[in-house]
């Protein structure tokens, strides 16, 4: 089924489409509170702020004031709402890590190579980075658990007792999704089952699009 006839049938309508970037796509899952629920990082235009779970994925209120469960005495985490959700063989929605700039935006980003090449995501950016190593301003880094901590090793250590597999790439298979909490292993399997692999540095194409509720309503927050 092509993509804008995927559109149609979830109810998406039809997307302002720009010029595509190019990129890579990554994927990571640090646990801490998202980099967008900070007052810093939220643009002018900005209508709400992405939601902020507890130690028990209980949305927080007053999110913008709630120190970072990746710092001591933190208490503000990454929602297991966040995870990625296959809506077809070719289609999937969920959220993902860009620059500040683009806090609460949302991209359909279609995979150019890999064994996803031609599958495509709508992805809204809840969490902000700042581009270091393999990974670069262009790219898209796809919340993803058991997809690498990154350089916050504290934040699911904090919530969950634990991280897995290695800090950048996370886990290296399948099977060791089932080492993550049940709440988020469906989120490890997706990478697996619907993008077919590692999905690290695997060449993307994208383009801003007007965000789906089924997005916004999840995260609370949009631009």
């Amino acid at each position: 089924m092509r993509f804008q006839t995927l559109l149609a049938v979830i109810g998406l309508g039809s997307l302002p489409v720009s010029h595509a970037i190019s990129g890579k796509s990554f994927t990571g899952w640090d646990c801490c509170k998202p980099g967008c629920a900070w007052s810093a990082n939220l643009a002018r235009g900005v209508q709400g702020v992405p939601k902020v779970c507890d130690i028990n994925n209980n949305p927080l209120t007053n999110a913008l004031n709630i120190q970072s469960g990746c710092a001591s005495g933190g208490t503000g985490y990454l929602c297991d709402l966040y995870i990625p959700t296959p809506v077809s063989n070719e289609l999937s929605y969920g959220f993902a890590t860009m620059t500040a700039a683009n806090c609460c935006k949302c991209f359909q980003l279609t995979w150019k190579s890999g064994a996803a090449a031609g599958k495509q995501m709508v992805v809204q950016i809840v969490n902000n980075l700042e581009p270091s190593g393999d990974v670069k301003a262009n790219d898209i880094v796809i919340l993803t658990p058991g997809g690498g901590n990154g350089p916050n090793e504290s934040g699911c250590r904090n919530q969950y007792g634990r991280n897995w597999g290695q800090n950048n790439g996370g886990v290296a298979s399948s099977a060791d999704c089932a080492n993550l909490p049940q709440n988020l292993q469906g989120g490890c399997y997706w990478r697996y089952n619907w993008a077919r692999g590692a999905i690290n540095q695997w060449n993307i194409d994208y383009t801003q699009v007007a965000c789906p509720a089924r997005l916004t309503s999840i995260s609370g927050c949009s631009a």
